[in-house]
């Protein structure tokens, strides 16, 4: 085998290599992208608790999109490189600003389930965050329905964050298919829609 063959092999064989460099690139942002929107209130929560990592994600792409421009054309890579440098120490700044935050954090988490069933699940999840001589508190309150890839996960309040803000008082069953907020500022009423299982807020 002479030496042009070979040459063009590992042509060949690096351009396909940074073909799939980039696919699994952008492919980890899709999914991250993809992660976010489950993130949502109604969101399913099993992709959002697997794909809403941006750490792990975001990460990969940009170690991926890196590699894939030093394989290819030099002055390219040098300019794709600088760029994605850039970003990268952007994105773990800002991940390393909020892995600190929820370290700080002391969480615990209680579920009850609905009196109607285990299909069902009321979830309190309270941070505390030491900000000083005193702790910042935090409390969502969220609904977990059904099971399996299809469960969902609905946001029914988000309580404190600051000094100053309101504070959760109680979050309970108040019926088979009703859940009661109270804060020290406001209550509120959710009743679970018979089809959907989404939370209505009772007017």
């Amino acid at each position: 085998m002479d030496r042009r063959t070979t040459d063009r092999r590992t042509s060949r064989a690096r351009r396909v290599l940074v073909r799939v460099l980039v696919l699994g690139g952008l492919a980890a942002v899709l999914l991250y992208t993809e992660g976010q929107w489950e993130s949502r209130s109604g969101g399913r929560m099993a992709v959002a608790d697997l794909l809403n990592r941006p750490g792990l994600l975001l990460g990969g792409a940009l170690a991926a999109l890196i590699a894939a421009a030093w394989l290819s054309d030099l002055r390219t890579a040098v300019r794709t490189a600088t760029r994605a440098v850039t970003v990268t120490a952007g994105v773990v700044f800002l991940l390393g600003v909020l892995a600190v935050h929820k370290v700080s954090a002391a969480e615990t988490r209680s579920r009850e389930d609905a009196p109607a069933g285990a299909e069902n699940a009321l979830v309190v999840v309270h941070r505390s965050y030491a900000t000083g001589p005193e702790e910042d508190e935090h409390w969502q309150v969220l609904l977990e329905s059904g099971e399996g890839w299809s469960a969902r996960r609905w946001s029914l309040a988000d309580v404190g964050r600051g000094r100053g803000d309101a504070r959760l008082v109680e979050a309970r069953w108040t019926g088979r298919s009703q859940i009661t907020v109270v804060t020290d500022s406001y209550r509120r009423v959710f009743n679970l829609d018979q089809d959907s299982g989404e939370p209505v807020e009772a007017r």
